[in-house]
């Protein structure tokens, strides 16, 4: 059986799997050792953002060594399963990482209410207005480029949250398989009701 993956896409996805380490040491650094304004805006980075940033690392490695892309054979649902959490682990965190963001930012800039009261907890991220209004243009128009992301990920993370979890499928039939595949469905459908006879 071949990998699902040409070959050039295999060489792309471990060179990106290689950079991802050097990428998130360079971030967490960057919030670790940063001077906050607020003690709880350092808590949110340290706590929040740092070990989401970690987990996200970690659920990254553990699909690669699960499945990784050039693998070849039907993995064991064990496996699947296993690959299946770090997934889902990823998604929620990646969600929950924008929502630390946010969070730094309305402690560090004392972000309020327009009554001057704190913000309500349901009314802090980043596609919140009151505090996208806080934001440069620039940064606004950065935010808004990149508003389908943000949409995909959030209905990832409601699926996985309210509705149905993401889930990898056991296998894939390739398109140039599938004819063979019906008709092997089809005869023994007709094997079936011709025994029933």
């Amino acid at each position: 059986m071949a990998p699902y993956f040409a070959a050039d896409k295999i060489v792309e996805l471990g060179q990106g799997h290689l950079n991802v380490h050097k990428k998130f040491a360079e971030l967490r650094e960057r919030y670790v050792v940063r001077t906050y304004e607020t003690e709880r805006a350092r808590e949110y980075a340290n706590q929040g953002f740092g070990r989401r940033l970690g987990t996200l690392i970690q659920a990254i490695d553990q699909v690669f060594e699960i499945l990784p892309p050039e693998r070849d054979d039907i993995p064991e649902r064990e496996e699947v399963v296993a690959a299946t959490i770090s997934i889902q682990s990823f998604v929620l965190n990646s969600y929950g990482c924008l929502d630390n963001l946010a969070w730094i930012w309305v402690y560090e800039k004392d972000i309020k209410d327009k009554d001057g009261k704190e913000l309500d907890p349901k009314r802090v991220g980043l596609g919140s207005k009151r505090v996208r209004s806080s934001f440069t243009n620039e940064f606004r128009a950065y935010l808004d480029s990149r508003q389908d992301w943000f949409e995909n990920l959030k209905d990832f993370r409601d699926s996985l949250a309210h509705r149905i979890p993401l889930y990898i499928p056991p296998y894939i039939v390739p398109p140039r398989k599938l004819g063979g595949v019906q008709s092997a469905r089809a005869s023994n459908r007709g094997s079936s009701e011709a025994g029933e006879c």
